[in-house]
């Protein structure tokens, strides 16, 4: 029985050039280019081959890691997002068999984006683009991302919408009075990071961001970023005689909105967002480096589910979402 194909769409990479334009490397865990994270990230080449054949990962789809040029000015964002792009597409047509590409954007200027986006695509063979959460604390509900929305709805390009730190004021209103490793970890990937992006997408529900823009597809990652589990009590508190709207939360999401496993790896997520989103919708994933390809991978031989169910689950689903050769 031939070995079950693999793709993974929530796998990271920088430049060394925006890393430095957004302080990355005074972090304590990327201090300086040769810390063992910032060498896996700025690595498009054997060492993440390496990896992803120890997993039995065929295919990354990567995208420019959080907070990427979201929060720069634009004349500094564009030329940056620009480079970092070719450097990606360079990196996949050395492999194509074995990476694909989302775009950075500049989402600080809207329009530009929009192009940036559109040259990705059509120039560069990219299947969509990343956005990290808020800009600036604009959400993509503003209607100044209308023009970048549009854009992505009449390339049939996919939006994945990942996260981003939180802006000062709610981190420091939630998040403060911890030790600073608590206070961040907390604002960020142990939990506030998932609400923000969960409420991200609900703000473009409430907004009517899916009736403008019904094409749209979105994506995000770690098992649906709370929405699953909290998906029928939304519901039940904003229906159209609340908010205004045609439909239910729900049925604008389940439309319109994709979840990866990216970064949880046990069975009852997994289980809540398959009965929630249905095995359609459900996509693997991994977030390397911030976790490791072998505990991603291993969620695929131990989940239980169909052999048919499984398929989708680790290649069918993104082939077809994002056009991926079979």
């Amino acid at each position: 029985m031939p070995r079950m194909r693999v793709i993974s769409l929530e796998d990271h990479f920088w430049t060394a050039d925006i890393a430095r334009a957004i302080g990355a490397l005074r972090n304590p865990d990327t201090a300086g280019s040769d810390s063992p994270l910032a060498a896996n990230l700025l690595d498009l080449g054997e060492h993440r081959l390496a990896a992803m054949d120890e997993a039995g990962i065929d295919l990354q789809v990567m995208s420019h890691t959080t907070p990427g040029v979201q929060h720069l000015d634009p004349d500094t964002a564009i030329p940056l997002a620009r480079a970092a792009n070719d450097a990606l597409a360079r990196a996949v047509a050395e492999h194509p068999d074995r990476f694909a590409g989302f775009a950075t954007l500049p989402t600080s200027a809207p329009e530009a984006a929009a192009d940036e986006l559109e040259r990705a695509v059509t120039e560069l063979g990219f299947t969509g683009a990343m956005v990290n959460g808020h800009t600036n604390g604009r959400f993509l509900d503003d209607p100044a991302f209308d023009v970048l929305l549009e854009r992505f709805e009449r390339l049939g390009a996919v939006l994945y919408l990942h996260p981003a730190e939180p802006v000062p004021a709610v981190r420091d209103a939630y998040y403060a009075g911890f030790n600073p490793a608590v206070s961040w970890f907390l604002s960020a990937a142990a939990f506030g990071w998932h609400a923000e992006t969960g409420l991200h997408v609900l703000r473009m529900v409430m907004a009517g961001v899916f009736d403008r823009h019904p094409r749209l597809q979105l994506v995000v990652g770690h098992m649906g970023e709370m929405l699953p589990f909290m998906l029928a009590r939304v519901d039940d508190n904003l229906p159209p005689a609340v908010t205004g709207l045609d439909r239910l939360p729900s049925e604008y999401i389940l439309a319109n909105v994709h979840i990866t496993t990216s970064g949880l790896f046990s069975i009852p997520p997994l289980q809540c967002a398959l009965a929630v989103f249905g095995a359609d919708r459900v996509l693997f994933s991994v977030d390397w480096p911030y976790a490791p390809n072998t505990d991603g991978r291993r969620l695929l031989d131990i989940a239980p589910l169909s052999p048919d169910d499984l398929a989708r689950l680790a290649h069918g689903n993104a082939e077809r979402l994002l056009g991926l050769p079979s």
